[in-house]
């Protein structure tokens, strides 16, 4: 299959928008190069500021850090991929490297769309359409904290890039970049099917037969298996441990609700995501009269939009289908990157006869909301404790409990701090900030694979939990489930003096009160914490 050639003449001849006149080049250059750097100091701020702002990561990171610090090739939520990339970021860059890598990945999810929109509409409409993509809300605030949906951003992007590149074009890299992209997005998170089946189900359309009689698209389903095989041999050997999580959040969404309304759960999904539109939504409502009507639109789409608005709309299609048929609870994250394409879709509406004057008018709007967004992150992270005198999870004393524990651990015991155990919020937090102890997770011993009672009982650990009220001399009162000290030989009253001797764990206990950065929470932060230390470490 070869590029169709209307397509090509049909962009090469729209990149004149850019040369209606020398004035008019210069005047348009101009303006894109004082909204890039704009766009420069906006990345800048949102890569650098959460660090003087925030006192600590948010809980994702903090999470994802730790997983990574592990190098496993599967963990009990979710595939591994974004932890690898985000632990790297972290012992590179410290705390900058989770906001510098967030906003890494939108800034090249921005510029796929713009390598996407530029071979079917103009390049002028490709730039505008790759900058709106911001109006959408999951590309501000919610960028702050990395995690698998953020990690999707540039997976989606680039299969849409390369999936269009692979039909126009049938060249064999672009086949191989469509299988690479699909092999790490299942290496980020399993979601990616969403786009993937869609996919799938149209290169099986009659029309595309003839391509599936080429190699190229085997090649490219070979590499994606063969990226997505390591997993997919340590799912097998672990029980499938992350199906069985999704599917526990899954039903979670649905929980209390009868079966009839559980089948209806994509109806919340879908105002979501339209509440995520809004600022776009906003932008093209105030230009409305400048924009192509539903008609003349349909009578101008280039070849290949329409395959764009198919892979835009299907993996909305495909979930709520399954919401449909198996009553499967959806959550509202889940489509934080469905929507790489609807800055470039919008400004595909954009009339010609006027668009430098509706490229003007968008580009200002966006400012506007940009600025805002700013402002309203800038305000919360920064201050939004001392407004509701309730800390948010970026205003925990990150520091101090890590200090605290590492101080703890030392005056107890003269050897290093191998794990921290019990609450995986507070655990990831002192580990982070440790030199990267292992994490011993509240749970099934499943869930820490690295973990075992061997290991606990050369090395012992360090369990924390929030106190609750409940009873701050045990940690089962306050559903902290750790299977594995359970199987632990530790000391007792009467085996004290002998406990130097033999391979027994001492265990000693205790409490920390921590103030919060706001002065007008007045009751403290209360963290119980019970050591275990091995014999011969015993101070």
């Amino acid at each position: 299959m070869t590029p169709n050639n209307e397509l090509l003449s049909s962009s090469t001849s729209k990149d004149g928008n850019f040369k209606d006149s020398s004035n008019t080049g210069k005047s348009n250059l101009q303006q894109w190069q004082r909204f890039g750097l704009l766009l420069l100091v906006y990345f800048l701020i949102w890569s650098i500021a959460p660090v003087f702002l925030a006192s600590s990561v948010p809980f994702d990171v903090s999470e994802g850090i730790n997983w990574g610090s592990e190098w496993q090739w599967g963990y009990y939520k979710h595939p591994p991929f974004s932890s690898w990339v985000l632990y790297s970021f972290y012992k590179i860059f410290g705390h900058v490297g989770p906001y510098l890598l967030s906003q890494l990945y939108v800034i090249l999810t921005l510029f796929l769309v713009y390598q996407l929109g530029k071979q079917i509409w103009s390049q002028a409409i490709a730039l505008l359409g790759s900058v709106l993509t911001l109006a959408i809300v999951y590309y501000t605030y919610p960028s702050l904290e990395f995690n698998h949906n953020v990690a999707q951003f540039p997976i989606w992007a680039g299969l849409y890039l390369a999936f269009y590149q692979a039909l126009t074009r049938n060249r064999l890299t672009d086949w191989l970049l469509l299988g690479v992209l699909g092999g790490l997005g299942m290496l980020t998170k399993y979601s990616v099917v969403f786009l993937l089946l869609p996919m799938a189900l149209y290169l099986i359309l009659p029309r595309q037969w003839p391509l599936l009689k080429q190699p190229q698209p085997w090649f490219a389903a070979f590499i994606m298996l063969a990226i997505f095989a390591p997993h997919l041999y340590w799912l097998v050997s672990h029980d499938w441990l992350p199906f069985g999580y999704a599917s526990g959040r899954a039903h979670d969404v649905g929980e209390g609700a009868d079966n009839i309304k559980r089948h209806f759960s994509w109806l919340s999904f879908i105002i979501a995501q339209l509440v995520a539109h809004i600022p776009l939504l906003l932008i093209l409502l105030f230009n409305r009269k400048r924009l192509l009507a539903i008609s003349d639109y349909k009578h101008s789409l280039p070849k290949g939009a329409s395959l764009l608005w198919y892979l835009w709309l299907a993996p909305i299609g495909v979930l709520i289908i399954l919401s449909l048929l198996f009553g499967i609870g959806l959550r509202d994250m889940w489509g934080m990157p469905m929507w790489a394409l609807s800055g470039l879709l919008a400004a595909s509406f954009i009339s010609p006869a006027s668009q430098k004057l509706t490229t003007s008018k968008i580009t200002k709007a966006l400012i506007i909301w940009l600025t805002l967004a700013t402002v309203l992150t800038v305000i919360y992270v920064g201050f939004g404790d001392k407004i509701r005198d309730k800390p948010s999870r970026m205003q925990w004393p990150e520091q101090a409990l890590a200090a605290q524990a590492q101080a703890t651990w030392q005056s107890l015991s003269s050897c290093p701090l191998d794990s921290v155990s019990g609450d995986r919020w507070l655990g990831a937090l002192v580990a982070m900030n440790n030199g990267f102890p292992s994490q011993m997770i509240s749970g099934p011993a499943s869930h820490s694979p690295w973990m075992n009672t061997e290991r606990l009982q050369q090395n012992g650990t360090l369990v924390v939990w929030q106190n609750t009220g409940a009873n701050a001399n045990s940690y089962k009162q306050d559903d902290i489930v750790l299977p594995l000290l359970e199987e632990v030989a530790v000391s007792t009253a009467n085996q004290q003096e002998s406990a130097t001797n033999s391979n027994l764990l001492t265990k000693q206990q205790g409490q920390w009160r921590m103030a919060w950065r706001d002065t007008n929470i007045t009751e403290p932060l209360v963290i119980n914490w019970v050591a275990y230390i091995p014999s011969n470490c015993a101070k």
